[in-house]
């Protein structure tokens, strides 16, 4: 079981499962199934993505995507476009033909927006989706921020590999600059939210004025380690709200 874990990278993802308890109190809709759907999704993407990245032999990533193919019967209609334009988006995001991994901006964009998808999962209506709206935007963001971070902590390595990411094509610095700039927007966003989601604005409000201070001294593997793990305590945050909703 450890060895299968580590092989589909769930330690780099399993927080992503968080996104679809998120979805599912906000949709009113805790069903199992949302989230074994997502945890075969998730590690579709990963070990696509390393099948190339790495160079590896064993397609290990039909299993998960032919296991989620079971659920498919269970789904919305809604719940069908947010499953296959996740499989589309990590899909072109890691075929060479496509590769949205190594092009400017859209290697950012296509992760933001897809894991965003995880969240959407568990609607089976678009009039309850509508309603969350503005914390939809919030995560997106977030996303956008954690992959900026992603990028410049292996800059180093993408230039080496001509992996034309967002922070190579921009530049070390200008990704720093790119990064403070979504985390300010972020920080204004939590203000906008305060009258309806409280909790979720005051601890987002920390978590991105802790980030952007921290920018400022250095960007690296322990500060995406820091984003992660704190940004698990922020999403306990989020739950908590979302369970009062």
């Amino acid at each position: 079981m450890y060895n299968i874990l580590k092989e589909y990278r769930v330690k780099d993802w399993f927080h992503y499962l968080g996104y679809i308890l998120l979805g599912s109190l906000a949709s009113r809709n805790l069903n199992f199934i949302n989230f074994l759907l997502g945890f075969f999704m998730l590690s579709y993407a990963y070990s696509f993505n390393d099948f190339f990245d790495k160079k590896l032999k064993n397609k290990l990533f039909i299993l998960p995507l032919l296991l989620s193919l079971i659920f498919l019967p269970f789904l919305s209609k809604l719940q069908l476009i947010f499953y296959f334009s996740f499989i589309l988006i990590f899909t072109l995001y890691s075929w060479p033909v496509t590769y949205l991994e190594g092009r400017p901006l859209l290697s950012t964009i296509s992760n933001s927006i897809g894991f965003l998808l995880i969240f959407f999962l568990p609607f089976i209506n678009i009039e309850k989706l509508l309603q969350f709206l503005d914390f939809s935007l919030l995560l997106f963001l977030l996303n956008t921020v954690a992959q900026i971070i992603h990028e410049i902590v292996d800059y180093k390595e993408d230039k080496k590999n001509e992996k034309i990411t967002t922070a190579v094509s921009f530049g070390h610095k200008n990704s720093i600059s790119l990064l403070r700039l979504v985390l300010i927007v972020v920080f204004l966003l939590s203000l906008f939210l305060f009258s309806r989601f409280k909790f979720i604005s005051l601890s987002t409000f920390l978590f991105t004025t802790y980030f952007l201070f921290l920018s400022y001294r250095k960007v690296d593997s322990k500060f995406r380690k820091w984003f992660k793990c704190l940004g698990i305590v922020c999403g306990v945050t989020y739950l908590l709200e979302l369970v009062h909703v």
